[in-house]
């Protein structure tokens, strides 16, 4: 215990992490299981600690928080809480007394599950401030309310830990080329889901980042420490980040206090002669990740990163490390973040305080009074938008009166606004305003996340005082549940509903699982519905009743149950014979199959995408998709899938009979749906005709600083910025669709020219299409007219490429959209 915590005196009525696991930490990774036992254990034990659960994983391991502090503060916890949030209130927080005010800091560790020096030193502080009465603890205590949350990502956890201790040896094999230091595919950085869950703070699109947002707010901490690990031969880095890259929203006093904190870490480590560095290599410009959300939020948020061994021990450059180092370091970083708040604790009580008030005052001397959004057309949209700003604690108001905004009008019920004076003043900028100037080219993630682009929701700015007034009712306190329906009751002769809601294809994919036959309308029609005529767009779902095996009953009972399933609305009719346009029996209605989907995974291929897809369909869909290792499809069976998926990769493993097998199944019939570099594979195959655009050449001067080699080429990359694309809504890919121009989302550098035929490019992208974020000028010319979806024809089969991805990290709800469509309507498309 000596190697990782001060020698003194523990109370022994507390258990050792050694004499509870059987173990001393470091000597076997730890699962998450017995971490947890051992937590609610010392719980149990102390009158200092109370221990709950706040969300449950995929895999169903619950993430808990441990709260640590006095007695005398435990009995008046939640008092104590109240008042906290108080600082946080620009209405309230003035008057306040912070002289005896505990300050929060909370200890997050390992939110990546192969970073596991981070999860397994939680034990460790927690038996130390349980068991210690050292003066030093119980002082503190009495002025801080610890939080510690042992393993932000337990399924990740235990797939590394799974797979370390299996490959262990007795005699432990430093080579760092050994089977224990590379787990196989999709790896365990990442949840059930391969979702890195430090990219969902902000999208919180996982039930761990959900309920961790949640109870974040319940707290507000004043430090908030994110444990990490990085490459065996670096050596520790710890915030503030690179000066140039923070995000210009974050106050500068942020950064300073940041820097304040770093130097009880660097005279911690001092101590014991580890190597270190500070403001290089990582930014806080993105807010959507554990040490650069609390930015936002009035708190001191810091980024550790422990270089790693991925095992028990690991030869570096430095030479063997084991994996207690690790450990040690991680628990140290611990203490001293919680040496550093308690010093700092009226400093950091004021900081909250002032970040609010200040971010209000700044926010009244902005033109814009408030944010509009809404999609008049489309619950399920409207609700998830909904979901992510109640998560994040911002103000939504319901809207009073229609609104008119240009062009666009916002109409109460299915509109609402979220103005800027508010706390969370600061956050919702970021969440809604456009940026495309930078003081800095580099970015360690996105260079911007407009969340109202991601969904391509209809938002709009007011700028007067007087018309914010006038539009603006009372506050949302419940999200409106999309409520599903049959208008017209039991028909006789079909059922119809529109393709413009987001969960339309989980109620086709609903009546097509039970048996329908179900057909698309490739162009609109109306149809008089008593005294109104209803409009029916391109991708209009129609259901006949007679054309059916099932009776008229079960066909209306399936119905009922769609709707009410999607929380779409759907409508009896009575004749084909529509008011205006093409009448219901016409051959421009057309006929659907069901999907039967395969999609390639493993070794190879990006997991982080075979991810989204995954959960895009299990979770928000309820539509299966079978996963098949690239190594397996050689011999596979394909006549049982109709689709098959392809994520971006290499496919290596596929043979010249593989492609063979794959290009009969394509001309058969078959839908291949690809995403990004995947489509080089199917050009480099010849199963498509792709032709790439060409980066263009440029010229370096003869001599250049050796010093800003890594600056100058990192600033030839697309982070990954927001563009606006022209899409043919007229086309299958686009059904649904209301309105030409989408924002699209695009990382990389892959672009394409616009194919031959007018009708296989149904997205574009337009010159000067940048709407938000950093681009390298030279690729500017790449993007403008180039083609972001293209169409190919095999035989009576057809290829999708989306040249990018259209699901990014689970939130781009506007164009996954699109890809839903080529899942439905791929077999009905023609170049």
């Amino acid at each position: 215990m000596s190697y990782y915590l001060p020698e003194q005196a523990y109370n022994e009525k507390y258990p050792t992490p050694e004499s509870f696991f059987g173990f001393q930490i470091g000597e076997w990774h730890l699962h998450h299981g017995p971490l947890l036992q051992y937590m609610e254990l010392l719980a149990g034990l102390s009158d200092r600690a109370i221990i709950y659960e706040y969300a449950r994983s995929h895999e169903q391991r619950p993430l808990v928080h441990m709260i640590i502090t006095s007695p005398e503060n435990h009995r008046n916890l939640e008092q104590i809480r109240q008042q906290h949030l108080l600082l946080a209130d620009p209405a309230q927080s003035n008057g306040l007394d912070v002289s005896n005010m505990p300050v929060v800091v909370r200890l997050g560790y390992g939110v990546h599950g192969n970073e596991p020096s981070a999860h397994n030193a939680a034990p460790l502080v927690a038996y130390h401030l349980l068991a210690s009465n050292s003066p030093e603890v119980l002082q503190m205590l009495d002025n801080m309310i610890i939080i510690i949350d042992p393993s932000l990502n337990p399924d990740g956890q235990d797939r590394f830990a799974s797979w370390v201790n299996r490959h262990r040896s007795r005699i432990l094999n430093p080579d760092p080329a050994g089977r224990e230091f590379s787990d196989v595919w999709p790896g365990s950085r990442t949840n059930h889901y391969w979702f890195d869950l430090n990219r969902d703070w902000l999208p919180v699109q996982q039930p761990e980042s959900q309920g961790r947002i949640k109870e974040y707010h319940r707290w507000l901490p004043n430090v908030n420490t994110d444990h990490h690990e990085f490459g065996a031969n670096s050596t520790f880095y710890f915030q503030p980040g690179v000066p140039t890259r923070g995000n210009p929203l974050t106050p500068r006093r942020t950064d300073e206090l940041t820097m304040e904190i770093a130097r009880y870490h660097a005279k911690a480590f001092d101590g014991i002669g580890q190597l270190y560095y500070t403001e290089e290599d990582f930014d806080d410009y993105y807010y959507g990740k554990g040490s650069s959300y609390p930015d936002v939020h009035g708190s001191i948020g810091i980024l550790f990163e422990q270089a790693g061994t991925k095992g028990h021990r690991v030869e570096t450059v430095h030479g063997v490390v084991d994996f207690s180092e690790t450990v040690r370091n991680q628990v140290l970083v611990s203490f001293s973040s919680l040496e550093a708040a308690y010093d700092m604790r009226l400093t950091l009580l004021d900081h909250l305080r002032w970040f609010y008030r200040s971010g209000v005052e700044e926010a009244r001397k902005l033109p814009v009074q408030a944010w509009v959004f809404g999609d008049t057309y489309d619950q399920g949209r409207n609700h998830h938008f909904l979901e992510i700003l109640h998560t994040h604690n911002i103000q939504i108001y319901n809207l009073k009166e229609s609104l008119k905004l240009g062009e666009q009008v916002f109409k109460p019920g299915s509109s609402w606004l979220v103005p800027l004076d508010q706390p969370q003043s600061r956050l919702l900028r970021s969440l809604f305003e456009t940026i495309k100037e930078f003081e800095d080219s580099l970015f360690y993630d996105v260079s911007t996340w407009t969340l109202p682009l991601a969904f391509n929701l209809p938002f709009g700015e007011i700028t007067s005082a007087r018309q914010l007034s006038a539009a603006m009712g009372g506050l949302l306190t419940e999200l409106p549940e999309p409520a599903g329906s049959v208008e017209g009751g039991n028909s006789s002769y079909a059922y119809v509903f529109s393709w413009d809601d987001y969960y339309a294809p989980k109620a086709l994919y609903f009546l097509q699982q039970h048996g329908l036959r179900t057909r698309v309308a490739t162009q609109p029609f109306s149809m008089k519905m008593g005294n109104e005529e209803r409009e029916f767009g391109y991708g209009s779902i129609l259901v006949p009743v007679q054309m059916q095996d099932a009776d008229t009953a079960r066909v209306f009972e399936l119905m009922q149950q769609a709707t009410k399933l999607a929380g779409i609305k759907a409508f009896a009719i009575e004749t084909s014979l529509s008011s205006q346009g093409t009448n219901l029996g016409s051959s421009a209605l057309m006929t659907l199959r069901k999907p039967e989907i395969l999609m390639l995974v493993g070794q190879g291929t990006n997991s982080r995408e075979a991810g989204e897809i995954w959960h895009l369909l299990d979770q928000r869909f309820d539509m299966p998709v079978s996963m098949v290792e690239v190594g397996r499809f050689n011999n596979l069976d394909l006549s049982r899938y109709n689709t098959i998926v392809l994520v971006s990769g290499s496919y290596g493993d596929i043979s010249q009979g593989g492609r063979e097998s794959l290009d009969r199944w394509l001309r058969n019939g078959g839908t291949l749906v690809a995403l990004g570099n995947a489509n080089n594979w199917l050009e480099r195959s010849g199963l498509a005709k792709i032709e790439f655009a060409k980066v263009p050449e440029i010229t370096d001067p003869v001599m250049l600083p050796y010093a800003d080699r890594s600056r100058h080429l990192g600033a030839r990359r697309n982070p990954g910025s927001i563009f606006s694309a022209k899409l043919d809504i007229t086309h299958p890919i686009g059904f649904g669709m209301r309105n030409e121009t989408i924002p699209v989302f695009i990382s990389g550098n892959t672009f394409a020219k616009p194919d031959s035929s007018a009708f296989a490019n149904p997205l574009i992208y337009p010159e000067n299409n940048l709407m938000s974020g950093y681009i390298f000028e030279p690729f500017r010319p790449m993007i403008e007219n180039s083609a972001g979806i293209l169409i190919n024809s095999r035989g009576r089969g057809t290829i999708i490429s989306f040249l990018d991805n259209p699901n990014t990290r689970g939130f781009w709800f506007g164009t996954n959209r699109l890809f839903m469509n080529a899942l439905f309507f791929g077999p009905i498309i023609r170049r």
